[in-house]
């Protein structure tokens, strides 16, 4: 099993500076992030110690605080429903939702722990195909909502497993978009993996860092979201990281064009620009995201997603 490091200025170079947390804008301080061309990896620099990362989710209100029964329809302007019509037509992605869970998991019954499960939507999803599922989740909040689902789970993190879990085993181990918020991404694998039953699968899916859109919008960029997200892959250092970890590389999947041109996501990277000073930036203007539609309908898929998906395998 060979190491996957950090990044460090010995063997990296500045990327982007972020100039204060969009969720917390009175929360002091600025980000650097370091990007490793050799493995198309970056991380936030200096690192933050574990029991920083708790304040970083000290907020009012974040996406994994709600069932995903509380979804909320809203009514659009006839451009806005032009382009979201366009961008889905050429949106070719894989989701994971039911029917992908039911092909990648299959008909017979197995043992699945998604780490960082969030309110438990996974989990139902998991538990409808008939599977029996377990999580674990370090947010006090999100771990209430998925207990009132139903949900067995337990506190705790992907380096620092509750022992509930950490001397089971499983079938399945699922990381969907966790790693990017690791402080130890590599740990985090390491331990997914030695819970692993022979031949089991591990799934993670993080933001996709080679998207059009990170080079495009930069620091204002909605999947950025740092401090929160500590790690920024691709696919190319994704897959190493798995492999690195003692797992071969299966399918992978891309995802989440369509998304890039809804009303929410304009509505955020607005809010982030405005909370970081730059109120104006023509990057989120209304005319920029018709043209990122045209100038990413096209392109590679590595390219045009906003985020990645791969299925590790244990010989």
């Amino acid at each position: 099993m060979h190491q996957f490091p950090n990044v460090s200025p010995e063997t990296a170079k500045h990327w982007l500076l972020i100039p204060g947390d969009w969720r917390r804008p009175n929360a002091e301080g600025q980000y650097e992030i370091l990007w490793d061309r050799s493995r198309s990896y970056g991380q936030v620099w200096p690192r933050p110690h574990a029991k920083e990362v708790a304040a970083f989710y000290d907020l009012e209100a974040y996406y994994t605080h709600q069932s995903g029964s509380d979804a909320q329809f809203q009514t659009f302007s006839l451009p806005q429903r032009v382009q979201t019509k366009l961008s889905w037509w050429a949106d070719k992605g894989i989701e994971p939702d039911r029917n992908w869970w039911s092909s990648v998991l299959g008909n017979k019954k197995l043992r699945i722990l998604e780490v960082g499960c969030g309110n438990g939507s996974n989990l139902s999803v998991f538990r409808s195909l008939g599977h029996d599922s377990v999580g674990v989740e370090p947010d006090a909040m999100a771990l209430t909502v998925a207990r009132k689902e139903g949900h067995k789970v337990f506190h705790g993190t992907a380096e620092a497993l509750p022992a509930e879990v950490s001397n089971d085993r499983f079938d399945v181990v699922v990381f969907m978009h966790v790693l990017e918020h690791c402080v130890d991404p590599f740990l985090a694998v390491k331990n997914a993996v030695g819970l692993l039953n022979s031949g089991g699968r591990f799934v993670a899916e993080v933001p996709n860092n080679d998207c059009h859109g990170s080079k495009r919008f930069g620091e204002l960029w909605h999947w950025l979201d740092v401090p929160r997200h500590l790690n920024f892959f691709t696919e190319t250092s994704l897959s190493t990281l798995i492999s690195a970890s003692g797992l071969s590389v299966g399918s992978i999947f891309f995802r989440g064009y369509c998304r890039q041109f809804s009303a929410d996501w304009k509505k955020t990277q607005s809010h982030i620009a405005s909370t970081l000073g730059a109120p104006d930036d023509k990057r989120v203007g209304r005319l920029s995201y018709w043209r990122y539609l045209f100038d990413t309908a096209w392109s590679e898929d590595r390219h045009k997603y906003d985020s990645v998906c791969i299925v590790g395998e244990l010989p």
